[in-house]
């Protein structure tokens, strides 16, 4: 079996906090997903994120 480390899930921010790849603000309940550093960004700012199930 392969895993695939580059994926992640996403799921709704609970916190205000700052987006490292864009610079822009994350509300509470904006879609996230951790990009490829294990950093919370934005959900199009991770564009290898996946929908969970």
């Amino acid at each position: 079996m392969i895993k695939n480390t580059n994926h992640t899930g996403i799921m709704k921010a609970k916190f205000k906090t700052s987006c490292v790849e864009c610079g822009d603000q994350i509300s509470p309940g904006k879609e996230i997903a951790k990009n490829g550093s294990g950093t919370w960004v934005h959900k199009h700012c991770a564009p290898e994120a996946l929908e969970f199930a």
